[in-house]
Order: C-alpha cells, then structure tokens, then sequence
C-alpha cells in the first residue's frame, strides 16, 4: 500500500528552492510548483509555495511532514519569518546553511537550528489525522466529480466522508495516485479521489473530507505568542491546510468557522503586522 511523504522547501531565493526541489524530486507537467518521487511503495511530494504569499506557505507547513530551508550568507527580515513559520509548524527538517555560525547567531535560540546539516533526504512518517486535504474540484467526463488533496488519513475505496464546510455526505468511489488506481492509500499521499453521488456545485469551495462523527472546534485556548511579533485583533489560522479568520481575546482565539479537531499545530498569522516585522505570531498544539 501506497504511503507519502510530503515537503515544503522555503528560501527567500526561489530558484535555490526551485534547486532544492529538483534534488528531492521530478517536476509534474499539470503542477508548476510540485515535485515528486517514487521511492518503492512511498511517494514523496515536494511542495514550493509562492514565496510572496505567507499563507501558502503556512497552508503548504501546516500539511507537510517535514521541511528544507535554504538559507545564503545574506540573512534579511524574511528569513526570519520564515525561521519563525518553521517554528511555529513544529516539524523535522533539514536547515542547510551557508554559513552556519551566521545561522545560530540569528536563530540560535530557536529550535529548528537543530536542524541545521548538510542536504540528506528525510522522509518521517505522516500521522493519521483523519482528514483530507483538498486543493482542486472539477468534473472528469465518463467519471464525475474529482477532488485532488492530500490524504493525511489512510482512505480506501467505498470511505465516506463529509466534505468541509459544506457539511455534505460523500463517498469515494476510485482512488489514482500518479494516474495508478489504487484501492487504499495511507497517509501523506498526493491522491485523485472520484466521489459518488455528488455535483460539483454542491461543493464549491471544499477544503477538506473529513471523517463522519469527527468532532470541531469554534476557539482555540492559550496559543503560544512569539515575542517577535505585533498584537493583532483579528488573525488568520491555518490547520491542517484549512484557512479560517479569528478574533483574537487575550491568549484565545474566536473562530469565524468551526475547524475540524484533529492532533497538530496550528499556524496564527497576522497579515497585517508593521513592515519589515514578522507576520507569524504563534501557533497552538491541538490534540484529538
């Protein structure tokens, strides 16, 4: 049975990303910014958000597995929201460095600088957390509506599954992996899922398939501030590739839409923070 990995590389220098990704995998022909590998019964996706867009990069983070970061000998104030964004995510990675000793002395006291090394390819193991994620919804001739995510559940043929928000029944009828059928996919698999009985109307603007009985949450209690970064009254939070607003009330989070429970982090951002001051400001651990 197929099982996946997914990647997001970050570099304030989108062609050494772009150097990085084609280390870890092949460009697709339908994706500009997703690379992959198949390595045995494991496929690796390789995620370059846009780097214009702190969103997408937490929306890629807060999905991924693990991650790369690039990082020349001209250090800025994007590096740093990007060491923050890792941080925040939580996740293994791997921080190749220039220079090394430039490296800790800006970001020593963040844990990611453990992660600092020479390139080597990492690949953990994606945990089960009950959910798709989804990015695309179109209709196929001959096969009906189609969604491509990522699963970060195991799925198989004949699941069901509410699609999110729209809070709708639906059933997986086939499973494709790289334009291969597959009947189950463990988690961190890029996957095209053919669902049954729906139109794609029904639909529009799905983010994720969820698991019937899955329980959500309307706040978030006692999130974690960096000191880095500007108070914000309204926020963004991204969770398992899931983006909804917030109101921010001391160290909670009123959100605009419910967000399915799952165990993760999610990503606190503030669009709006000074220039030249970091848009990440903070995250919280959410468990199942």
């Amino acid at each position: 049975m197929l099982r996946g990995s997914i990647i997001t590389v970050l570099s304030t220098n989108e062609q050494e990303a772009i150097k990085l990704a084609s280390m870890l995998g092949k460009r697709d022909r339908g994706e500009e910014r997703v690379y992959y590998r198949k390595i045995g019964e494991l496929v690796r996706s390789v995620l370059i958000p846009s780097p214009s867009s702190i969103l997408d990069e937490a929306i890629a983070l807060s999905i991924s597995s693990s991650f790369y970061f690039r990082v020349n000998n001209e250090v800025t104030w994007l590096d740093g929201e990007k060491a923050l964004l890792l941080e925040a995510s939580g996740i293994p990675g791997v921080v190749l460095a220039d220079d090394a000793n430039l490296f800790m002395r800006y970001f020593g006291e963040l844990s990611i600088s453990k992660f600092v090394s020479e390139f080597r390819e990492l690949d953990p193991e994606v945990p089960d957390r009950g959910i798709v994620y989804v990015d695309r919804a179109f209709n196929v001739r001959g096969v009906g509506v189609v969604v491509l995510g990522y699963a970060l559940t195991q799925v198989s043929v004949h699941d069901e599954f509410i699609a999110y928000p729209m809070n709708l029944e639906v059933e997986v009828r086939s499973i494709q992996v790289l334009d291969e059928d597959q009947d189950s996919v463990l988690p961190g698999t890029r996957v095209g899922l053919a669902l049954r009985n729906v139109r794609l109307e029904d639909i529009e603007g799905v983010q994720a398939l969820v698991r019937p009985g899955t329980k959500f949450i309307n706040s978030i209690n006692d999130f974690s501030r960096f000191k880095w970064s500007d108070d914000a009254r309204e926020v963004h939070v991204v969770f398992n590739g899931i983006k909804v607003m917030g109101k921010v009330e001391g160290n909670n989070i009123t959100l605009a839409r419910e967000l399915p429970m799952a165990s993760g982090r999610a990503l606190v951002i503030n669009v709006n923070a000074r220039p030249r001051r970091p848009r990440i400001m903070g995250y919280a651990i959410i468990n199942a």
